[in-house]
């Protein structure tokens, strides 16, 4: 999970040079006149060196610049406005609203665009936290229109840097390394030729939620000591929070409680509650992942302190959901279900469906330990419907992922192209005697961006193998991914549908294996699936189908089976789940069992109604007390 969105934009607001991030502290030229000194402050707020320094100057710099306006100069007033309106100073999001609007009103009857857009980005960020991350996206669209066309150059670059970020946040991760892109380029086109810290950390973050965790890490762990280096502690803090759910991600738990424990521990260090607040946050999601919900209830109670002190309003909707799942976790249901029912509009307004997804399976796990089975059965529903949703989407985003690399590195190498050759023309006309020197050069210059193509194609074609491979696989048990499964069971239906043959589905849960994991921890709850999934395969024919699709839930496809013959399976993989032993668990007290259902398909019933009839045969097998077979 990510700390709060909306905390963490303000955040970045500060880091980006439309008056939101300084170059440094030192007072202006004293024999400057006033204007003139103004004008330097200014410039170390909006200037292009400004955004890659670290945020804590930033305020230093507005307050001395607010003693700097000269007397009856509206001009610098105005200007004064389009950078004050983000100061920490306001900490009611809506007196900052209002303190915007008015800012852009004064640029406007002016025609001072870049103060305009300027109060715009400003009003943009309490939307943000006042209505949401979409309406807050609607607002960026608007500036990014409003600048087209004009000389803006470097505020439209970090409205495209901005819109990646609230486009990452939705899932919409093709579409934010596209922005990302945008305001790379844009960024180079006024002279900044070295990709900034905030540009790579989004950039960064975006391929840690598509899943390419490698390329992830390696700039987060690079970007922690630069930024120690630095002595920037926010980017220290928020490397080592993105860090924490990179290693959660990718089912490192250890790892992860130990980043985000030095998150905390720098933020504690240099005092800053935003910092401590988002880290302790990070921790906490750890802490429950460890089954450590004690631990978790302070964490919550400290990220509320810090919060409180900074002047964020605590009702955050991950604070929320995190608090529900630490009293679930304890077995406080009742209380857990009170969290959920306060995060659930938070969330829908910020459109997240990845923390939805989340909430709902929370939710109905909570509603069937008290009992509540059709509400159980409703948010189950609503869950694997979102989670269908969301996986289909990761797809659709990986595979523009690579459209968009190609075009991108498509258009890089054309333009590379004719800056060369157009170089190489104005040469030979200045001077022929150099002509061949030149032809020399070009044939060279050709040569190296053949071998660049070559480079960039041979790592599209080693980045598509990787996608297919870590599409098509489940990396723990070694057994098919979900996308992989629903295409084969795709291609037997097909045949099936065809050759009017039988086939049936299974779906498999591992019964109480929360409780596995609790007791023994993630690393023997990891051994338990990838024995278990061993000893399915054995108990299957060489046609038959195993595949993972959550946490511990299988399923099996089994084609020209019917019913009866599909109920032999099952009895088989029952009794083996059962006589299963690992040196690491008591099997006398918890006895590893799982729950099994199964679904004839019937003609011209598509993929999804015969997983959702299979799916209540196993939601009925665990209603009836688990370690059974329903048809």
């Amino acid at each position: 999970m990510d700390q709060s969105f909306a905390a963490r934009l303000l955040a970045m607001l500060f880091a980006l040079s439309i008056g939101l991030a300084c170059a440094q502290s030192a007072p202006p030229n004293p024999k400057a006149t006033p204007a003139a000194q103004f004008d330097e402050v200014l410039e170390r707020l909006v200037g292009p060196y400004s955004m890659d320094l670290a945020p804590t100057l930033y305020n230093d710099n507005l307050d001395r610049l607010r003693t700097l306006i000269p007397g009856g100069d509206h001009a610098r007033e105005i200007q004064f406005r389009s950078v004050y309106c983000i100061s920490q100073h306001w900490r009611d999001p809506k007196q900052g609203l209002a303190y915007s609007d008015d800012a852009i009103k004064r640029a406007h009857a002016v025609g001072d665009i870049a103060s305009e857009a300027r109060a715009m980005f400003c009003r943009t960020a309490y939307t943000l936290r006042l209505h949401g991350t979409k309406q807050g996206l609607a607002e960026v669209n608007k500036i990014i229109a409003f600048l087209q066309d004009t000389p803006e150059q470097q505020l439209l670059s970090e409205l495209y840097l901005y819109r990646g970020t609230l486009l990452s946040e939705l899932g919409e991760q093709a579409k934010a390394l596209l922005d990302y892109q945008r305001a790379r380029a844009g960024y180079r086109a006024i002279g900044i030729t070295k990709d900034l810290d905030e540009l790579l950390l989004q950039s960064a973050i975006t391929y840690r939620r598509i899943g390419d965790w490698a390329q992830a890490e390696r700039y987060f762990k690079s970007s922690v000591q630069r930024m120690q280096d630095k002595q920037d502690w926010t980017r220290t803090v928020t490397n080592l929070i993105q860090l924490g759910f990179l290693y959660d991600e990718s089912g490192n738990p250890q790892k992860s409680l130990a980043a985000f424990e030095q998150a905390v521990a720098v933020a504690t260090e240099h005092k800053d509650p935003t910092d401590i607040g988002g880290a302790k946050l990070g921790l906490a999601s750890a802490q429950i992942s460890q089954g450590q919900f004690d631990n978790a209830l302070q964490s919550l109670t400290e990220v509320k302190a810090a919060y409180a002190e900074a002047g964020i309003d605590p009702r955050q909707d991950m604070l929320l959901l995190l608090t529900g799942q630490a009293h679930a976790g304890k077995g406080q249901h009742t209380e857990a279900l009170a969290y959920y029912q306060k995060a659930l509009p938070l969330i829908e307004r910020d459109g997240n469906e990845r923390y939805l997804a989340l909430l709902y399976q929370a939710q109905a796990a909570s509603e069937e330990a008290l009992g509540r089975s059709k509400e159980a059965l409703n948010d189950y529903r609503r869950y694997s419907t979102l989670q269908l949703g969301l996986q289909q989407k990761m797809r659709l985003e990986q595979s523009r992922l690579l459209e968009y690399e190609y075009e991108i590195r498509r258009r890089e190498f054309e333009n590379q192209r004719l800056r060369t050759e157009a170089a190489g023309q104005q040469k030979q006309v200045q001077s022929l005697e150099r002509e061949r020197r030149w032809q020399i050069l070009a044939l060279t210059l050709g040569v190296l961006l053949l071998v660049a193509l070559l480079v960039l194609v041979l790592r599209q074609i080693r980045s598509a193998k990787q996608l297919r491979i870590l599409a098509m696989t489940d990396p723990l048990t070694s057994t098919l991914s979900r996308r992989a499964v629903e295409a084969a069971l795709d291609r037997h239906l097909v045949r099936t549908q065809q050759h009017a043959q039988p086939i049936s589905v299974m779906m498999l849960d591992l019964d109480y294996f929360k409780a596995i994991n609790d007791r023994h921890g993630h690393p023997i709850g990891d051994e338990v699936l990838r024995t278990v999934t061993a000893c399915w395969k054995e108990q299957l024919r060489d046609n038959d189908a195993l595949g993972r699709i959550g946490g511990e839930e299988f399923i099996i496809i089994c084609p020209n089976t019917d019913a009866a013959q599909a109920q032999l399976i099952a009895d088989r993989l029952l009794q083996t789940t059962r006589m299963m032993r690992l040196p690491e668990i008591a099997h006398d007290l918890l006895p590893i069992t799982t729950s099994i259902g199964i679904a004839q398909g019937q003609p011209n019933e598509t993929r999804e109604e015969l997983i959702a009839r299979a799916d209540a045969a196993l939601y009925q097998a665990k209603q009836q007390g688990r370690n059974q077979v329903v048809l």
